[in-house]
């Protein structure tokens, strides 16, 4: 008799359950469950972990229909952002502290390169008279794009050097076919540029390495620090009507850079697209065994390499000197990071 009783409340609290459970996922589902992803090189391995998030089927997952929009460099995703046109960056966190300083509210939310990554070659015939940042005096050196985190890079070696920018010709050559072709045709004398288009024209004997920030000593001997720098960013006014968006963007990423941690070389060769090689695999995969040592290990972005980020941008950077009262903790936001952590690191 008791039994049959209880049969109704049992009934009742598992319905109670339910609810509460669904209601706990509707409420947790993305705002905006298609979200455009602009990227200044797609790629590059300095985007890695997002094409990773997006090949091994972690934003489907996270119940998000993501498109990567692919533009030349950072500079053209961050006028894609800001005009409307893309929800979101992959791109340096130095175009966070730079517009920040300019007053608008832009927010880095996951990390994925934990090094600048960046790389300055110099072309074999110039490279016998190059000593020091110094020797690019009135060389033009090729860039991703005008703007982009390269020429950003490329400004700090001159200021460190006493030059000024308009002591070298910039040219934006772009990543990948379009950069390693601006070198064989001899169109510029240096080039800053990233994975793999670096090792591609320097096994070819095209470019002697002379700068390089994509390990940690590397990272430090420029800066004194590993500076932070790709990352996913947007405008704060979308962090804060799509929090589970961003949530959902940030498990995908979190969750290829473990995978990235883990995978073989020949796994993550076999994960991206083919032509990612530019028809060359052993270069890749020596691009990427350089490369590998600065991705981010847990999406969170340091507290003291964005205090350094800021420490280098305001050497040489005017928006960023005369803006005395940015706070580089508003650049960012750990907590999405943080939550995913929880929830797959193992």
């Amino acid at each position: 008799m008791r039994r049959t009783a209880l049969r109704p409340v049992l009934a009742a609290w598992l319905a109670l359950a339910a609810l509460l459970a669904a209601t706990c996922a509707q409420a947790q589902a993305p705002e905006k469950k298609a979200v455009t992803i602009a990227v200044g090189g797609k790629a590059a391995l300095y985007y890695l972990p997002l094409s990773l998030a997006e090949r091994l089927g972690y934003f489907k997952d996270a119940g998000l229909d993501v498109q990567i929009l692919d533009f030349p460099g950072g500079a053209k995703s961050l006028q894609a952002m800001m005009g409307g046109s893309a929800d979101v960056v992959a791109g340096g966190f130095d175009h966070v502290v730079i517009l920040r300083a300019r007053g608008q509210k832009l927010q880095a939310f996951v990390l994925q390169v934990a090094t600048p990554s960046l790389m300055l070659g110099v072309l074999k015939a110039r490279a016998a008279g190059y000593r020091s940042p110094e020797d690019l005096k009135g060389m033009k050196v090729g860039v991703t794009a005008p703007g982009s985190s390269t020429h950003i890079f490329l400004n700090h070696l001159l200021a460190g050097a006493g030059l000024s920018p308009d002591d070298v010709a910039v040219i934006g050559v772009g990543t990948g076919p379009t950069a390693v072709a601006a070198v064989r045709a001899g169109h510029i004398d240096a080039i800053v540029n990233v994975e793999p288009a670096i090792a591609m024209l320097e096994r070819a004997g095209a470019i002697v390495v002379v700068t390089e920030t994509a390990s940690e000593q590397g990272s430090r001997a420029q800066f004194g620090e590993a500076l932070p720098a790709g990352s996913l960013y947007t405008k704060e006014e979308f962090l804060k009507r799509n929090p589970n968006t961003a949530q959902a963007l940030v498990n995908a990423m979190v969750r290829a850079l473990l995978w990235l941690e883990q995978a073989s070389p020949q796994e993550i060769l076999k994960a991206v697209p083919a032509e990612y090689a530019l028809g060359e695999p052993d270069t890749y995969l020596a691009a990427l065994a350089r490369q590998r040592q600065g991705y981010s290990r847990d999406g969170l972005i340091p507290p003291a390499g964005a205090a350094a980020l800021h420490r280098v941008l305001r050497r040489f950077d005017p928006s960023v000197q005369q803006a005395r009262d940015l706070d580089i903790t508003q650049a960012y936001d750990n907590r999405f990071a943080e939550q995913a952590l929880r929830r797959y690191r193992k």
